[in-house]
C-alpha cells in the first residue's frame, strides 16, 4: 500500500549523555562469519536493565563468560568472569545471551551455540531484584546446565530470552540447522523456578517452489517476539529453505495466550503449527532472488502497530546495478536498500524504502507519540547507494521517522563516530521506562584477533 503525505518538517533533538567502558580487552574473533562475537543482530538481548541498574552480558579476551553490571545512571561497571568455561569457537553466531526475569529476580545466561549442546546457567533468586544487598559474584549463579526442563536435553542456535507481561520469562530458540529447523518456546514459572511447557512454534516442513527450484525443508528468522501493552505476542520472520539461496517473504502472526496458539493476519487460528504453507502468513512477497536479509529490527507502537525494517534489493534496482535476478546469493550490494514494513489499525501492510545507504542489520524503537528511532552500523555518506562497505564507515547512525508524517520523512538525525565492529543493540527495557537510549558499542581491533574496547553509549533522543 503506498501513501501520500504532506510532509511536517520534525525536530529532533539528540544528545550523548556519556560513553562508559565495559572492558577494554573484549573478545574479537576471525572466523567464517565474521569478526565480532559480541553485540550480534540475533542476540535478543545482550544489554537489559532492571530495578536501577544496568547489565551486559559478553566474552572477555580470555574467552571467558562474563557479565557486568553498573548503578544506573552512571555508576563504574563491575564485572564478574565465569571461569568453569573455555569458548573455544571462531563461530560468530555462538553469542551469550541475557535474560531477567522480573517475578523473581533471576538472570539467565545462554552461550556457545550453533546447533550445540545447552549451555545454560541461573543466578539465585533476588539477584536483580536486591542489587544493593546481594552478592555480586560467580559464586551467586549455578552450575552450567545442559537442560532446561529436567531430564530433557537438547541442542540448540539462537537462545532468546523476553519477559512475560506478567513478569515471568519465555526462551526461544532453533533445534537443527540453517534450511531445517524448528523454533521453540519455553516458559519460566518464577513460583516453581522451573521451565516447563517446551512446545514447537513453527515447522521446518512443508513444500515450497520458485523460480530457483523446490525446496522441501526450511527454516524460520525471526525480527523479534515482541508483546505489546495488552499482552499480544507479535512476530515477523522470513523463511530460507534448504536450498538456499537468499531468504523469502515478510510473514507475521500473533497470539494472545502466550505463544501457544497462533493466528494469521486476518486473525484466524492456525489449525497447524506455523510452516510454509501455513495460510494468511505472507504479508509481503520478497522474492529470494531479491537478496533478502534476515535478523533485522521490528517494534510495536502504543496503537499496536507493528514495524519492520529490513533490507533487500529489487528487480528495479539489481537491474540497474547491471545484474540480474538470481545471479548470485544476496545481489549487488549497490542494489540493497532498507524497507520499512509496517501494519496498520485495520491489518494492512505498507511499505517504504528508505534514503539512505545501507549499513548492518537494523534495531528500531518508538517513543511515547509512535515516531521511530533505528539504530545501525554505517555510513551518513548521502553520495553512497546501497549498502556501505567497512571503508565507507562504521559509525553508529541513528535515523529517525515521525508518525505525524506517517514514517515518510526517515533522515539520519545523528551519528557517533566508529569505527565499530558490532551490530548496534540497545537496552529496550530502560528506553520503555527512562526514554534513555543506551547502545552497546566494540570497536574494531587493530589487528586481527586483537582485543578492543567494549562501551555503552547513553543517547537522550526528542522527537518534536
Amino acid at each position: 500500500m503506498m501513501l501520500l503525505v504532506a510532509s511536517v518538517k520534525a525536530q529532533v533533538k539528540i544528545k550523548q549523555e556519556s560513553i562508559s567502558t565495559v572492558d577494554s580487552k573484549a573478545l574479537t574473533i576471525d572466523g567464517r562469519f565474521g569478526t565480532a562475537i559480541n553485540g550480534r543482530t540475533y542476540q535478543k538481548d545482550a544489554l537489559a536493565s532492571h530495578n536501577g541498574y544496568q547489565y551486559i552480558a559478553y566474552y572477555n579476551e580470555n574467552r571467558c563468560v562474563c557479565i557486568s553490571r553498573r548503578k544506573l545512571p552512571e555508576g563504574d561497571w563491575k564485572t564478574i568472569q565465569f571461569l568453569d568455561y573455555d569458548f573455544k569457537s571462531d563461530d560468530s553466531h555462538n553469542i551469550v545471551s541475557l535474560g531477567i526475569c522480573p517475578n523473581d529476580g533471576t538472570i539467565h545466561l545462554a552461550f556457545d551455540h550453533h546447533v550445540h549442546p545447552l549451555h545454560y546457567r541461573v543466578s539465585k533468586k533476588g539477584l536483580a531484584t536486591n542489587p544493593e544487598t546481594m552478592e555480586w559474584s560467580a559464586a551467586s549463579f549455578g552450575p552450567i546446565l545442559n537442560e532446561l526442563e529436567e531430564n530433557k536435553p537438547i541442542k540448540i542456535t539462537y537462545p532468546k530470552f523476553w519477559p512475560t507481561p506478567e513478569g515471568n520469562l519465555q526462551i526461544n530458540y532453533r533445534v537443527r540447522g540453517s534450511g531445517d529447523g524448528d523454533r521453540m518456546l519455553v516458559d519460566y514459572n518464577a513460583e516453581t523456578g522451573k521451565w516447563e511447557h517446551t512446545r514447537q512454534i513453527d515447522s521446518a516442513l512443508g513444500m515450497f517452489e520458485d523460480q530457483l527450484g523446490k525446496s522441501e525443508t526450511r527454516c524460520s528468522y525471526p525480527n523479534g517476539y515482541d508483546y505489546d501493552a495488552n499482552g499480544r505476542l507479535h512476530v515477523t520472520f522470513v523463511w530460507r529453505e534448504n536450498s538456499q539461496g537468499a531468504n523469502h517473504d515478510l510473514m507475521y502472526a500473533y497470539s494472545d495466550d502466550r505463544g501457544f496458539t497462533w493466528k494469521n493476519n486476518d486473525g484466524n487460528v492456525l489449525n497447524e503449527i506455523i510452516n510454509v504453507n501455513s495460510p494468511g502468513l505472507v504479508v509481503q512477497s520478497i522474492p529470494r532472488v531479491w537478496g533478502l536479509m534476515n535478523d533485522h529490527g521490528q517494534v510495536i507502537d502504543s496503537k499496536e502497530r507493528v514495524h519492520v525494517v529490513m533490507y533487500h534489493g529489487t528487480k528495479e534496482t539489481i537491474e540497474a546495478a547491471g545484474s540480474t535476478l538470481g545471479a548470485t546469493r544476496w545481489g549487488p550490494i549497490s542494489a540493497q536498500r532498507y524497507f520499512h514494513y509496517w501494519r496498520n489499525e485495520q491489518g494492512v501492510w505498507n511499505r517504504f524504502q528508505l534514503p539512505m545507504a545501507v549499513g548492518n542489520r537494523p534495531k528500531i524503537f518508538a517513543d511515547k507519540n509512535d515516531n521511530l528511532i533505528m539504530i545501525y552500523g554505517g555510513t551518513t555518506n548521502k553520495s553512497i547507494r546501497g549498502k556501505s562497505s567497512k571503508a565507507d564507515g562504521e559509525d553508529l547512525i541513528v535515523a529517525v521517522a515521525t508518525a505525524k508524517n506517517k514514517w515518510q520523512d526517515w533522515h539520519i538525525a545523528h551519528a557517533v563516530k566508529g569505527p565499530f565492529m558490532n551490530d548496534m543493540l540497545a537496552d529496550i527495557y530502560r528506553w520503555k521506562k527512562e526514554r534513555r537510549l543506551s547502545v552497546m558499542l566494540q570497536d574494531e581491533p587493530n589487528e586481527i584477533r586483537n582485543p578492543s574496547e567494549l562501551k555503552v553509549i547513553d543517547l537522550e533522543i526528542d522527537i518534536k
